[in-house]
């Protein structure tokens, strides 16, 4: 099985990378439509106003943000990859593009053919806290902790996202915890202030309310580097757990099938636009780390994604929603 999804993956890639070629100078020809799959107000929804309006001007035509919301995010995602594949239909998305087929009974949309990832924008990562009772001042401590009372310790989560994350950092550390659902990460960021769980693992802005009054400690944050906003948070690899660095990763998509000449535009003009200082500054303050890439890196990183989300929902024996 795992065989032949590498190898449907793979004849994907070549597929998508070999389809047909749109000359730049000719795309586009009229206005494109980008999709949110979620409300206004959103992350996903300010970093695609941030991007849009110069995106707009850099291709001459204007690039329409479209909120489809609803169904944690299928009902955009489904819109986008059904659409027709002339390019002229884009979403703006986060993990869940990969993360919902993992979790998911049924979608309504084939991840691998019906999605063309176009360009990856950048990453916000995630911040392991604790509630201020938890007797562990950093990561290793309660990493010790956790191994001598497996189960003991609950975290909250807020979504499919964050819910995968913590799943995925019990198998990279050993560690057993039960999980409790929340309405979004505002709320479960609450729940670890509050004292209603022991801990969690959440983007960073559920927890800047609570971090710089010491409502939580903040142990670790899954990234490359420490965040210039908390510069005395450690690294996941600075802290010993070396293989966990996750996090909300946003891009542009496309519908699958489309000419790949337009998925290579887009990603030039949105790679320029990432080197900007003043779009740079925007996307930190939404809390993103712009992290361009090239269409090929992209689609491997989304690929390898799904086939990554598929392996823990496997390991840790995740029930699949409906």
């Amino acid at each position: 099985m795992k065989n032949r999804e590498v190898a449907r993956a793979t004849v994907f890639l070549s597929l998508t990378l070999c389809s047909s070629i749109v000359h730049a100078a000719e795309y586009p020809e009229r206005q494109i439509t980008a999709i949110v799959p979620y409300a206004a107000g959103s992350t996903t929804d300010i970093i695609a106003r941030i991007i849009s309006p110069p995106l707009s001007k850099a291709l001459g035509q204007q690039v329409i943000v479209v909120n489809r919301a609803g169904a944690d995010g299928r009902i955009g995602a489904e819109a986008m990859a059904k659409a027709a594949p002339d390019g002229y239909t884009i979403a703006f998305n986060g993990g869940a593009m990969s993360l919902t087929p993992a979790v998911r009974k049924n979608v309504p949309w084939d991840p691998v053919t019906q999605v063309q990832p176009v360009a990856q924008l950048g990453g916000s990562p995630y911040i392991i806290a604790v509630n201020p009772s938890v007797p562990a001042n950093n990561l290793a401590a309660f990493l010790n902790i956790a191994k001598k009372f497996p189960g003991k310790l609950n975290a909250s989560i807020g979504g499919d996202a964050t819910g995968m994350a913590l799943a995925l950092f019990q198998i990279r550390s050993g560690v057993r915890a039960e999980a409790i659902a929340y309405k979004g990460t505002g709320l479960a960021g609450v729940a670890v202030a509050s004292g209603e769980v022991d801990f969690a693992i959440l983007n960073v802005p559920a927890w800047v309310p609570f971090i710089p009054s010491r409502r939580v400690r903040a142990l670790a944050v899954s990234s490359e580097k420490r965040l210039p906003a908390f510069p005395d948070i450690p690294t996941t690899e600075e802290a010993g757990l070396r293989d966990f660095k996750e996090g909300a990763m946003f891009g542009i998509y496309m519908t699958g099938g489309s000419p790949i000449g337009a998925a290579r535009r887009i990603n030039a003009e949105v790679n320029k636009l990432l080197a900007m200082p003043e779009i740079i500054k925007s996307l930190t303050q939404a809390e993103l780390e712009p992290n361009p890439k090239s269409v090929e890196q992209f689609t491997r990183i989304y690929l390898d994604d799904l086939a990554k989300w598929k392996e823990v929902v496997s390991r840790a024996k995740i029930p699949l929603m409906d």
